[in-house]
């Protein structure tokens, strides 16, 4: 307990935080270690939990377990109901009939399949906006794909790296999932992987394969 005053009613007594009494750094270890013991005990995680755990360092994920986690973020997809805004890369293009406007707002799913098929030709000209979706899931289901826990600002997140085949003009494949939302936020083609994982937002970052 502490004491502070108080304008009004004088001397008064108060519960201090673990943080107040031990310093911030302890405070985070032993948070850290009361986890570990919640995370020991449980045994019944929903996925987000794992990547949860996996991504605070509480533990590595079990085969079994992370094998869930790739057929859940495979099975995602993006947001259905979700809406994004446009930007200035697809003003003028037109979709479905329609002239877009930086403003416009699509769903998240369409608004990434414009940026890099149809504006970015990351992928052959005549990709369409299924065969998109279906080599993201591709990339999320194969073995050979590496997966990275890590926080994007305030947002835990996984993400899949695939390697292209050779010859294709982009050399890494890479689709991210958000925890909060459920569902995938980006998926897109680079050369330059260090760009993306170096992304001073992108902290707390994890292998998981």
């Amino acid at each position: 307990m502490g004491r502070k005053r108080d304008p009004v009613w004088g001397s008064m007594r108060y519960e201090r935080s673990l943080q107040d009494l031990i310093g911030a750094d302890a405070a985070k270890g032993y948070t850290r270690l009361a986890m570990m013991k919640v995370a020991q005990r449980a045994g019944n995680y929903s996925v987000d939990d794992l990547i949860r755990v996996a991504g605070i360092g509480l533990r590595e994920l079990t085969p079994g377990e992370l094998e869930r986690v790739v057929r859940h973020v495979a099975g995602a997809g993006f947001d259905p109901n979700g809406l994004e805004k446009c930007g200035g890369r697809l003003s003028g293009l037109v979709w479905k009939g329609e002239t877009l406007k930086g403003s416009d707002m699509l769903p998240p799913g369409e608004a990434h399949y414009l940026r890099h098929v149809v504006y970015g030709k990351e992928w052959p000209d005549g990709t369409t906006l299924t065969e998109y979706y279906q080599s993201l899931e591709d990339v999320i289901r194969d073995p050979e794909s590496r997966i990275l826990i890590c926080k994007f600002g305030d947002e835990w997140q996984v993400g899949f790296l695939g390697e292209n085949q050779p010859g294709t003009q982009y050399t890494y494949t890479w689709v991210d999932y958000r925890v909060s939302t459920h569902h995938w936020v980006t998926g897109f083609m680079t050369n330059d992987f260090d760009e993306v994982l170096n992304n001073p937002r992108r902290t707390e970052k994890r292998w998981a394969r």
